[in-house]
């Protein structure tokens, strides 16, 4: 019996190391770097969300299709999770939620779209600070988003100008400091307008660094 019972104590005992390994492989391929070219972080587009109820997003900075495949292509290979990703990707200026007639007057999306192109946006420098990743428990279900953290000082000073707009146009304008400089990548579903608006002040969210190549 003490034979039996030592074997099954160096069973456990292997098979808890092994798992201890397999879970801190994980984490640590997870933690390793996402790389971006240079390149890559220019030519991002300025447009207005035809479908905003759906996405979330009236105004938003779009990259181009490529590079929002490859970041989340390496989101997907990394997590082995099944994953959506949305369609368009880009960081939210104006939420839809942002842009009721109350909040906005009578300012229209292309008043909008027309002040972002004329502050730079197209051309301000996009510095991505790291790959972020939030998970919320509801009942039934677990729901996640992988998302790019910017330090982008245009957006802040966007943010200001077009709630000023908009209070210009009759409504009551928007909070500025209600929203961060965010590019969702991936998520557990495809509802990301649920996510929004994201702030990201904590710097527990961060997951991984962003290399840039």
């Amino acid at each position: 019996m003490k034979r039996v019972l030592i074997k099954m104590a160096v069973i456990v005992a292997v098979v808890g190391g092994f798992a201890w390994l397999f879970v801190h492989s994980v984490m640590d391929v997870r933690s390793e770097p996402y790389e971006i070219a240079r390149g890559r972080l220019a030519g991002w587009t300025l447009a207005v969300d035809p479908s905003p109820d759906a996405s979330g997003v009236l105004l938003g900075l779009q990259p181009g299709k490529e590079t929002a495949a490859m970041l989340f292509g390496q989101v997907f290979s990394r997590s082995g999770e099944s994953l959506s990703g949305p369609v368009p990707a880009a960081i939210p200026l104006v939420l839809q939620s942002e842009f009721s007639p109350g909040q906005a007057g009578t300012l229209e999306p292309s008043a909008l779209l027309t002040s972002a192109r004329a502050a730079g946006l197209e051309s301000s420098p996009l510095e991505p600070r790291c790959m972020a990743h939030r998970r919320i428990s509801e009942p039934g279900i677990t729901r996640q988003v992988y998302f790019i953290r910017f330090d982008w000082p245009a957006f802040s000073a966007f943010r200001q100008q077009a709630a000023g707009q908009m209070k210009s146009a009759g409504g009551s304008g928007l909070d500025p400091a209600a929203l961060s400089p965010v590019l969702i990548v991936a998520g557990s579903d495809a509802a990301f307008g649920r996510w929004l608006p994201l702030k990201a002040e904590n710097a527990d969210d961060c997951l991984a660094p962003i290399a840039i190549k």
